[in-house]
C-alpha cells in the first residue's frame, strides 16, 4: 500500500490512520520482516480501536432503529399486531434454522433470542 493512502474504517467521523502507520501489511515482503514488534504492535493496537469505535457506533445505531420499531409497533391496532406476531414467529423459526447448519456461539443464539422477544413485548 503507498504511503500516502490513508485507511478510513466507517466515516468521517473516524480519523484516518497516520501515513507512517501505513506500511504492506497484505502481501508479507522483506521489509514487512524487518518491520519492527512495536511497529506492529502500535498498528495492531490502532486496528483493535478503530474496530472498537465501528462496533460502538453500529451498536448506537442498532439501538436507534430497535426504538422507532418499537415505537411504530405501539401503534399498531391490535388485529395487525397478531398477524405480525405470527409472521415474525415464522421468519424467526426460518432465521433459526439457518444458525442451525452452522456452529455460532452461544452469544449469538441469547442476542437473538434478546432482540426477538423484546419484539415480542412490544407487540403485546
Amino acid at each position: 500500500m503507498p504511503s500516502n493512502v490513508k485507511m478510513q474504517i466507517c466515516n468521517s467521523d473516524i480519523e484516518t490512520l497516520p501515513d507512517s502507520s501505513l506500511q504492506s501489511l497484505a502481501v508479507p515482503s522483506k521489509e514487512s520482516k524487518e518491520t519492527s514488534d512495536g511497529t506492529l504492535l502500535d498498528l495492531l493496537t490502532t486496528l483493535s480501536t478503530r474496530n472498537g469505535i465501528a462496533v460502538v457506533q453500529h451498536g448506537a445505531r442498532l439501538a436507534v432503529v430497535g426504538e422507532l420499531l418499537v415505537a411504530m409497533l405501539a401503534h399498531l391496532p391490535v388485529a395487525m399486531r397478531a398477524d405480525i406476531v405470527e409472521s415474525f414467529r415464522d421468519r424467526i423459526e426460518d432465521l433459526m434454522s439457518l444458525g442451525d447448519d452452522r456452529c455460532l456461539p452461544e452469544q449469538y443464539h441469547s442476542a437473538l433470542l434478546t432482540e426477538v422477544n423484546r419484539y415480542l413485548n412490544a407487540l403485546r
